[in-house]
């Protein structure tokens, strides 16, 4: 494998410039990174810790990895069912409540905006998917949920959507994905009381 810098290597992964992985650069030792042949026979670059900036490093690569897998489920929902991400999170949502939601129940649960929420409902009713119930005290609270269409697309969509994301972590050893929920468990309980 080629001698990259770190900093390269961050910043190709996130996509902000700098050179790719396999492209010519200088700056890291052969002792930095190493070449591992994994059963596919593909190389994969081992990078040995370094303290300093860890903590950053570990940043960029989880955004990196969210938003790479972001995107594959983004084009593989618009490809199979014609339908956004956003869409998706919203129906799921729906589906955990089968009474339905109040729109700012809904809003809090994706956190967005009520307006973000009342675009992509509005176009979610348009489809059938999703149905609106005024409430007869106070037709300003709406209650929303799924229509038995959007209760049977959804669970097509879900499925599909399990099976690509298991297709994405399918490298990983059983044991190396329970290291990483449980250290990404310990790391959103120390975030969300920070």
């Amino acid at each position: 494998m080629e001698n990259i810098t770190e900093t390269e290597m961050d910043r190709s992964f996130l996509g902000i410039g700098g050179r790719r992985a396999g492209g010519r650069t200088s700056g890291r030792s052969a002792s930095e990174v190493e070449d591992v042949e994994d059963d596919d026979r593909r190389h994969v670059p081992i990078i040995h810790e370094r303290s300093d900036h860890i903590e950053v490093r570990v940043w960029l690569r989880l955004l990196h990895c969210t938003r790479a897998v972001e995107q594959n489920l983004r084009n593989r929902l618009s490809k199979e069912f014609n339908t956004s991400l956003a869409r998706f999170d919203v129906m799921a949502q729906l589906e955990r409540f089968p009474d339905g939601l109040r729109m700012s129940e809904l809003s809090k649960y994706l956190m967005v905006s009520n307006g973000t929420s009342t675009g992509l409902v509005a176009g979610l009713v348009e489809e059938g998917m999703v149905e609106r119930e005024f409430d007869e005290n106070d037709r300003r609270t709406v209650t929303i949920r799924l229509t038995d269409a959007g209760k049977k697309q959804f669970l097509k969509m879900a499925k599909r959507h399990e099976e690509w994301v298991i297709s994405k972590l399918g490298e990983l050893s059983r044991e190396a994905k329970r290291d990483l929920l449980e250290n990404l468990v310990l790391l959103d309980r120390h975030v969300s009381h920070a």
